[in-house]
């Protein structure tokens, strides 16, 4: 076994090549259960990725040398991201492993990469719009992801009365950014079936089934995928899900949404895509409902999204679609066939019907054609 690799691991592809991490888990004892196994770039020899490996490994070890004391606030946006991740009582503890993993912590490295030296007690209205304005560039959700997370950090400072912190917040509270604009396209049913029978094709049909449950309930992908995430306490990644007591033998599924805790029922029988999906996938009898094929466990959140993006390639549908556009999919279609914003707000388990609205793709021409129908017969 080799000893100059720490924290090496490989996964085979299909296609015979082979895929390369560095896992901080193996690499270094005690790692943070946020950390999560990074890929290496394709086309590495063994001395470039036992170079990496090497690298990435002492990187970790001295920060958790770092972290081992308490941080104390220098006056630096880095170091204020440094207490904000220590301080269990800061809301990055408080929220969801995967809002954390996919929401706060890459805007938080974009913080610490781009403006990380910046003293807070010196920032400016100017500094936060000239910062605003480069981000964008790079995406404009990427932008606003951290002009939030900046919102938060500097807040949290303000509470714990670290210096500067409390007149950086008075400055961002009265500053307002263009957000991004509402994401515009939802899968078709067309769209759903292509991808469907493509992953039977592909021998992964474990993708064609999640989207079409996801189409047809318009469950969100984490409920019917599950999740890996640490316990409150910390330790071990375990998994929670949808399980196969979860579905009756009449084919009802009934579950409670990881969002809102709603109370949820569907009948998977009555479902097309469904049933076009089982004619390749198989249910297990015990266990999680969904199993990654080629490691036969439950699937991680970003396994999930890479295999999507290739069935969904393969499949001949646009690279805009994305797996989370099932659910708008589901609302625009339930909206279009119903004229009901409530049936769909029912569907969608929202609280409010202005965020099934958001929801809803469509330009309404067909709902407004069947009220206009409904209206004139009334007037008979």
């Amino acid at each position: 076994m080799r000893t100059d690799r720490p924290g090496y691991q490989y996964r085979d592809n299909r296609d015979g090549t082979r895929a390369h991490y560095w896992n901080p888990k193996r690499a270094v004892k005690g790692s943070p259960a946020a950390l999560s196994a990074i890929r290496l770039d394709d086309g590495l020899t063994d001395d470039e990725i036992a170079a990496e490996c090497q690298r990435r490994t002492n990187e970790l070890k001295a920060e958790l040398v770092k972290r081992e004391s308490s941080p104390e606030f220098d006056g630096t946006i880095k170091s204020l991201i440094t207490c904000f991740r220590n301080d269990k009582t800061s809301t990055l503890h408080s929220v969801k492993h995967s809002t954390r993993i996919r929401d706060y912590e890459p805007s938080l490295r974009v913080l610490e990469k781009n403006v990380g030296k910046r003293r807070v007690d010196a920032l400016r209205a100017s500094d936060f719009r000239e910062w605003f304005t480069q981000w964008k560039k790079k995406g404009h959700r990427r932008a606003s992801g951290a002009i939030k997370l900046l919102r938060l950090v500097i807040s949290y400072g303000a509470g714990e009365r670290f210096h500067g912190c409390a007149q950086a917040r008075l400055i961002l509270s009265d500053m307002r950014f263009e957000q991004p604009a509402p994401r515009t396209v939802a899968m078709t049913y067309d769209q759903c079936l292509a991808i469907v029978k493509k992953s039977a094709e592909l021998k992964c049909p474990s993708i064609g089934f999640v989207e079409a449950v996801k189409f047809e309930t318009a469950l969100r992908r984490i409920d019917v995928i599950g999740e890996w995430a640490p316990p409150p306490g910390g330790g071990e990644f375990r998994w929670t899900g949808l399980m196969a007591k979860d579905i009756s033998k009449d084919m009802v599924l009934t579950l409670k949404t990881s969002k809102t805790g709603a109370a949820v029922a569907r009948d998977l029988s009555s479902y097309t895509l469904v049933a076009e999906a089982m004619k390749a996938y198989r249910i297990p009898d015990i266990g999680p409902v969904v199993i990654d094929e080629d490691h036969g466990r439950p699937y991680w959140e970003n396994r999930y999204a890479e295999k999507f993006r290739k069935v969904r390639d393969a499949a001949g549908v646009p690279s805009s679609v994305w797996s989370m556009d099932s659910r708008a999919g589901a609302v625009s279609e339930t909206i279009e066939a119903t004229g009901s914003i409530e049936a769909a707000q029912e569907l969608a388990t929202h609280t409010t019907t202005k965020m099934t609205k958001r929801y809803s793709r469509g330009d309404g021409l067909e709902t407004s054609r069947k009220v206009a129908e409904a209206r004139a017969k009334s007037r008979t």
